[in-house]
C-alpha cells in the first residue's frame, strides 16, 4: 500500500496537498509489484512525467539563460534531465522509501538503483501533473531542480551517440544502427550489451543495466577507436 503519511509530508514542503492518491499509487508501483498484484506499474505515467520534466527545465533554461545558443542548451538540459541526475532528486524526494516492490526486485536492491528511482521520479512528476496541473510541478522543480542549474554542479552529460553520428555523418551518408547482441542477468536486474554497426562493420560495444545506457557505451567505445585513426 501507497505511504500516504510520508508521501503528505513530502507534498507539505512544497505547499501541496491532494486529496485523491490514485495517481500517486500507480506513479510508486514499479512493474515488479504490478506483476505480482496484477494492477498497473508506473510505465505510462513515466512517459508523461519526462516528458513534464524536459518542457519545464528546457523553458527555466531559456528563461534563465537568455544568450545562450540552442547548442549549448540543450547540452545543459540533459545533463540535469538523466537518469543519473533523476535519481538524486528521486532520493531527496524521498522517493526510494515510497517504492512499492516485487520480493525479487526488493532483494535485489531495487530500492536502490539508480534506474528503478530515475523512473518513479518521473512518474511522480506524471502523477503530480494529473492530480494538481503543471504550476505544482514546477513548485517542486523551483526546490529540487532548478538550484542545481544555478550552481552547475553536475557532471556534463556527454551524449556518445550523437556525437559518433555527427562523425559518421561527416565521412558518409551510411546510416548507424545498434544491434543488441544479449540480455544477461534477471529481470530485475538485467544487463544488456548493444553493438553499434555501420556498413556491416561493428565499431563498438557496450553494455549497461539499460538499452539506452548500453547503446551510450557502444558508441563512446566506438568513439574511442575512430578518434586513434
Amino acid at each position: 500500500m501507497l505511504n500516504k503519511k510520508l508521501l503528505n509530508e513530502i507534498l507539505q514542503k512544497y505547499n501541496i496537498t491532494v486529496k485523491d492518491y490514485s495517481n500517486f499509487l500507480i506513479a510508486m508501483t514499479h512493474s515488479s509489484y504490478a506483476n505480482e498484484h496484477n494492477i498497473a506499474s508506473n510505465e505510462r505515467l513515466e512517459f508523461l512525467g519526462d516528458a513534464v520534466l524536459g518542457f519545464l527545465v528546457a523553458r527555466y533554461i531559456y528563461e534563465t539563460f537568455p544568450s545562450m545558443p540552442e547548442g549549448k542548451m540543450t547540452k545543459l538540459r540533459a545533463t540535469y534531465v538523466c537518469e543519473n541526475a533523476n535519481a538524486k532528486y528521486g532520493k531527496d524526494l524521498k522517493i526510494d522509501k515510497l517504492l512499492l516492490l516485487g520480493h525479487g526486485e526488493e532483494l535485489s536492491g531495487g530500492r536502490k538503483k539508480d534506474a528503478v528511482i530515475n523512473d518513479a521520479f518521473e512518474a511522480f512528476l506524471g502523477a503530480l501533473y494529473l492530480t494538481c496541473g503543471i504550476n505544482d510541478v514546477k513548485k517542486v522543480l523551483q526546490q529540487l531542480v532548478f538550484p542545481h542549474i544555478i550552481a552547475n554542479d553536475q557532471i556534463e552529460f556527454i551524449d556518445y551517440k550523437s556525437k559518433l553520428q555527427e562523425y559518421v555523418q561527416a565521412e558518409t551518408r551510411s546510416a548507424l544502427t545498434y544491434n543488441l547482441i544479449k540480455k544477461e542477468g534477471t529481470a530485475n536486474d538485467p544487463t544488456f550489451t548493444m553493438a553499434v554497426v555501420l556498413e556491416g562493420i561493428t565499431l563498438g560495444i557496450g553494455k549497461g543495466h539499460s538499452k539506452k545506457d548500453a547503446t551510450q557505451e557502444a558508441a563512446k567505445n566506438a568513439l574511442s577507436k575512430v578518434a586513434k585513426k
